[in-house]
């Protein structure tokens, strides 16, 4: 697993949550019609979807400061 890995990981759960988010926007605003009612399991989907892409975001971020721990070890030993 290298840092652009992570990193590309990083930034695909970003757009996710960021879609989520809009999603969230979009019910909120149409819930005051009744007619838009139903599109409250929207929000609800996308809020629970939030959990997991927020965990595997911190979980590649983690993976990226323990890479550089590994590499600034590598460079102490060498030096």
């Amino acid at each position: 697993m290298t840092v652009n890995n992570n990193l590309s990981s990083m930034l695909s759960i970003q757009m996710e949550v960021n879609q989520m988010a809009q999603n969230i926007a979009q019910v909120a605003n149409a819930v005051g019609d009744p007619v838009f009612q139903e599109a409250a399991g929207d929000i609800i989907d996308s809020l629970v979807q939030q959990t997991p892409a927020t965990i595997a975001y911190s979980a590649n971020a983690q993976g990226v400061v323990t890479q550089q721990a590994v590499m600034d070890t590598i460079l102490d030993i060498k030096a």
